[in-house]
């Protein structure tokens, strides 16, 4: 076909020319976004398989220190170090190839520039073809699979056709026969498509890491806690009372090994411990108005050893001699859509006083027994009254609610077999450490198989597993790890909050 002569035929055909160019620039930067955002995924995914392996490492440590498990982590411990060791080397290898495509599309830190272009095409086919890193890596990735089925017979039976390393050549799908490995993966490949190539088999190292740890871990068995103390736990609602008014005990019995007694501060001295685990505090009450112990109780994990601390703020109030007492029975502190009881006196028979709030609603039971239930955050002045007239106020700092944690039945996280996580049946919000019996609501939260080939959390509306999510609880199998995020749950102040995640073993 011959050129047109006409100039205006020669216009309309360079404008088709333009905008056919353009069109494909908007196709093209639809694909950098779409490899942008697989990237992120990837990056976030393997994140959170380094943190779900770190506490398999952490177990393994805690069953080579106890007795009962001792003589079989003698054995599996220092196969699971070389797994750790063989995987954290080729991450790091992974992650200077990373740092030189970066480099090699403007990416020059040393000089304040910390940009790179990722619609570079030479840069992953200089590096990675050209240069032969390409191969090295292939190299590298095999010898790493070679390299973890060689650590134990028991190993290479288990994952001799199941690591997730795959270093065979992706099908062209132009037909291209002759392409060798790293020009099928590098070849005219953008930069960020060539990162996140690298972050796949990164992830399929971290994969593979978590699988074997795992396994190594199931070797050992399950580590056994002996309770061999056992005291009771008393309290009271008050320890002076008026009559007609009622007498509330709580009762129940604290159970500890006697080898691992706790340790107690109060506002950060050591108190002593006696015998039966439980430390005897006596100290003056000081003047009157509120007052608060930070009490923290340290005591080592028994399924890892781990030292950890429970914290616990103790709030009292110290009346006056005589007239007006508004006292919290709880706390010394009201929150925020609960029932915060308080007793209330004012030197004169109970049937003669009434009381308001500022903030929210106040009630009478019985006697000198109220019931305040504030509405916002801030102050409350609880206004006191005989016979009608105004004989006194007490102000309190109104909060919300602490933020209650996320479980599994009764389990936090950690270790926890395969038959009783899924008997648990699916989320709860506990609000723990608290005087206060708070029911919260959980409204959602994300699952997700850490063994499973590709992150990929399921969503789940409601505490119970339900649909899709009661599919992937219902296929878990002993040595893998679950990771619940994303926790939504409502209190009865009526917010709904963000729980931390939880993150599990199966064993």
């Amino acid at each position: 076909m011959s050129l047109p002569k006409e100039p205006r035929q020669k216009m309309i055909n360079m404008m088709y020319l333009v905008l056919t160019a353009m069109l494909a620039l908007n196709v093209s930067a639809e694909i950098i976004n779409a490899f942008k955002t697989i990237d992120s995924s990837l990056v976030k995914s393997n994140s959170t398989l380094s943190s779900a392996t770190s506490e398999i490492y952490d177990a393994l440590t805690a069953s080579l220190e106890d007795p009962k498990t001792r003589e079989k982590a003698a054995i599996w411990k220092p196969k699971a170090d070389q797994v750790k060791d063989l995987s954290a080397r080729l991450t790091v290898y992974i992650d200077n190839l990373k740092d030189s495509l970066k480099r090699g599309s403007g990416y020059d830190p040393e000089k304040g520039d910390t940009t790179f272009k990722i619609d570079n095409l030479d840069a992953a086919t200089r590096i990675m073809g050209t240069e032969g890193k390409g191969e090295k890596l292939r190299l590298a990735l095999e010898q790493y699979k070679k390299d973890i089925l060689s650590i134990d017979p028991e190993i290479a039976k288990e994952f001799d056709h199941s690591l997730p390393i795959n270093t065979e050549k992706p099908v062209s799908q132009a037909g291209n026969t002759n392409q060798d490995w790293s020009a099928a993966y590098f070849h005219m490949t953008p930069t960020i498509a060539a990162l996140t190539i690298l972050s796949k088999f990164q992830n399929d190292v971290k994969n593979t890491e978590n699988k074997v740890a795992s396994f190594c871990f199931k070797k050992i068995g399950d580590v056994k806690v002996i309770f061999d103390k056992f005291e009771p736990m008393i309290g009271a609602n008050a320890t002076y009372l008026m009559p007609g008014e009622q007498l509330e005990i709580k009762a129940g019995l604290g159970a500890f090994n006697a080898s691992v007694k706790p340790k107690v501060f109060v506002n950060g001295n050591a108190v002593t411990v006696g015998d039966n685990g439980v430390a005897d505090i006596k100290m003056p009450a000081g003047g009157s108005g509120g007052h608060s112990l930070k009490i923290d109780v340290k005591y080592p994990d028994p399924a890892t050893g781990e030292e950890k601390t429970i914290s616990k703020v103790f709030e009292y109030t110290v009346g006056q001699p005589s007239g007006v007492a508004v006292m919290a029975d709880k706390m010394n502190v009201l929150y925020v859509g609960v029932e915060n009881p308080l007793t209330i006196t004012a030197g004169a028979g109970s049937e003669k006083v009434n009381a308001s709030i500022t903030n929210g609603r106040i009630s009478k039971n019985s006697g000198s027994k109220y019931t305040a239930i504030p509405s916002q955050p801030g102050e409350a002045n609880v206004n006191v009254m005989v016979e009608g007239k105004a004989v006194g106020k007490v102000a309190f700092r109104v909060k919300y609610l602490p933020p209650a944690t996320g479980m599994v039945g009764t389990f936090e996280g950690g270790q926890v077999s395969t038959a009783q996580f899924k008997a648990m049946g699916g989320v709860r919000a506990v609000l723990q450490n608290s005087e206060f019996e708070a029911l919260y609501q959980v409204i959602s939260y994300t699952i997700a198989d850490l063994s499973s080939a590709d992150y990929n959390p399921v969503a789940n509306n409601g505490p119970r597993w339900s649909g899709s999510a009661a599919t992937l609880v219902n296929n878990l199998k002993p040595g893998r790890g679950v990771y619940i995020d994303n926790i939504k749950a409502k209190g009865p102040d009526g917010r709904t909050i963000t729980l931390k995640p939880l993150s599990f073993i199966l064993r």
